[in-house]
């Protein structure tokens, strides 16, 4: 389940939105592009630094940090002020690259198939849903949740892996830390948990 919940994090990743108009052809493209740069790189030469340059590359610019950080906080988001949420959303930012390079460098072959993007009825926002499989042979089922912003392009704000969703998962999470600590604490302790991973 730790592996399954590392994935849920970081083939958010693979999107990279400035490359389609489909949000379908959006996850095809950046899935190959991400997985043929890895391919390049031995497991044993997969550096932190190298692999987080990768995430920066190609995660990042791909996932709409204020939203994701607002869906996360739920009903809290509204009682933070300014400051704090500017501080979260930096904070969380660097935690998921934290987590990305991680999981990036334990990648070891797996595969990805998607179906036609699903849209709502406006066509602003679409789910691409698709498939992981493992080399065992495993297939464990992925939902990419996308909108389009002002800008007119594809942002990722959720996803969905084995059933288990991205923000539904860290809003149950802050949700019950914020009821014993101030939401000041919680990126107190998210920044400490950075630190200690960059020794």
């Amino acid at each position: 389940m730790k592996f399954i919940t590392t994935l849920l994090i970081a083939f958010l990743g693979f999107i990279n939105t400035a490359q389609s108009a489909s949000p379908t052809a959006t996850v095809e493209y950046a899935t190959s592009t991400v997985i043929s740069e890895l391919q390049q790189i031995p497991v044993a030469d997969r550096n932190a630094t190298e692999v987080q340059r990768l995430v920066e590359s190609y995660i990042l610019p791909a996932i709409d940090q204020q939203r994701i950080a607002k869906l996360a906080l739920g009903k809290h988001w509204k009682k933070a002020s300014k400051g704090q949420r500017i501080a979260f959303i930096e904070t969380f930012r660097d935690l998921q690259v934290r987590t990305y390079t991680g999981a990036f460098k334990a990648f070891n072959g797996q595969k990805f198939e998607f179906k036609a993007a699903r849209f709502n009825k406006s066509g602003n926002k679409a789910i691409v849903k698709g498939h992981m499989t493992q080399p065992s042979g495993q297939r464990i089922p992925l939902d990419f949740k996308l909108y389009v912003n002002k800008q007119q392009e594809w942002k990722i704000y959720d996803a969905v892996i084995a059933g288990l969703g991205m923000v539904k998962t860290y809003r149950q999470q802050l949700s019950q830390q914020l009821q014993r600590k101030s939401l000041d604490e919680i990126i107190t302790s998210m920044r400490g948990q950075i630190q200690t991973a960059q020794r």
